[in-house]
């Protein structure tokens, strides 16, 4: 993971490098024009400008991306920079460009630090070319050297909104990703805790405005910790999937239900009554039993149930939490007696619709 994020980093430093000094060297290239500049001018805006990034390239893998690296790759950067501005004597529009997307790149690519290097590298640069140039000045402009300056910052406008797209539509799949992550348990397939939390806060606040009946189950696997240590992590995690799995048989597809906790799960039961309640309950313990793994079979898989009926003395969400917790305790180790299952009537549409329309905490809060 972080080889990838590395390299990551390097592509856009390495692309935000090219960018710039591209639109630099066309604004250079407006300034040069106007003034009929030799061969050998051009062959120093040119060499620089297809060079530098694939050295910058080479000794970035070569040093691993450390910070001396960094600053030493701003330096040069302002030193090129520095020796245009020499090389198109010092024309004001050019080169006030040419400083202000160095300035800009660099500290938009990495840090305000590195952008003042970037600076000190240029003065070093148009200092030693100016004095081999004996610090000529040009100071008149003509449409050359605008258009050069126009075409630099359009090609430069254009590669910032670019990245910046990419950027945004990197950071909105990431934060599709942590929202998945926020609502699905990866083991389980089952919501997360903080999801099913918000899925209860609504059913809570729907029950108790519609007078509706209303069971909270919680579930937890018997002597977990005994058995990760005889058994191990692995068969651990094979008893958790085996215990979502009867849950995912025993109720409805409606039902909310949830990882609560590392052993524990918990069940949001709504329209029905406190028999149906128990027999859903009676079922899940029955096929936990029942159930077996494939690579150890000799574990018996066992589960204590507490079931909360959604009462008006609940004044929040943490009270029928409390309540189905309290009677969990209460059945650890208890046997249950069970009787004939009548078929679950599956959830309506329309019972959904109007769950789903209740606020959630943070609108209920303002």
């Amino acid at each position: 993971m972080v080889h990838m994020k590395l390299d990551s980093s390097q592509q856009r430093s390495d692309w935000g490098r090219i960018v710039f000094l591209a639109s630099c060297a066309l604004a250079a290239a407006g300034a040069l024009w106007q003034r009929n500049a030799p061969w050998p001018v051009w062959l120093a805006i040119v060499l620089p400008l297809v060079a530098w990034p694939l050295l910058a390239r080479w000794r970035t893998r070569r040093t691993g991306g450390s910070d001396i690296n960094d600053v030493v790759l701003s330096f040069v950067d302002g030193m090129v920079i520095g020796v245009w501005v020499a090389l198109v004597h010092f024309h004001l529009l050019t080169s006030a460009l040419m400083l202000m997307l160095l300035i800009h790149c660099t500290y938009a690519m990495q840090s305000l630090r590195h952008a003042m290097l970037a600076v000190v590298g240029a003065i070093a640069g148009l200092a030693v070319t100016g004095l081999l140039t004996s610090f000529s000045v040009q100071h008149h402009t003509n449409t050359f050297t605008i258009v050069g300056s126009l075409l630099a910052v359009a090609v430069y406008l254009a590669m910032q909104g670019i990245a910046t797209g990419h950027l945004l539509r990197s950071l909105a799949h990431k934060e599709q990703m942590l929202m998945v992550m926020r609502r699905v348990d990866a083991m389980t397939g089952f919501f997360g805790r903080m999801y099913w939390q918000d899925l209860a806060t609504r059913l809570f606040a729907y029950a108790k405005q519609k007078d509706i009946p209303a069971f909270l189950i919680v579930v937890d696997v018997d002597n977990f910790r005994e058995l990760n240590s005889r058994h191990g992590e692995t068969a651990g995690d094979e008893v958790i999937i085996a215990v979502a799995n009867t849950l995912r048989t025993c109720v409805r597809p409606g039902d909310a239900t949830c990882r609560f906790g590392g052993d524990s799960f918990a069940v949001l039961l709504s329209g029905v009554n406190l028999d149906i309640a128990n027999q859903i309950a009676d079922r899940i313990h029955s096929q936990a039993l029942n159930r077996r793994l494939r690579d150890w079979p000799d574990v018996q898989i066992s589960v204590s149930i507490g079931i909360a009926s959604l009462a008006k003395y609940h004044q929040s969400v943490d009270d029928w939490i409390h309540q189905a917790e309290a009677a969990l305790e209460q059945a650890r180790g208890a046997p249950r007696s069970y009787g004939s299952y009548a078929e679950l009537e599956p959830i309506s549409a329309a019972h959904l619709a109007e769950l789903a329309s209740m606020p959630g905490p943070a609108a209920a809060a303002t």
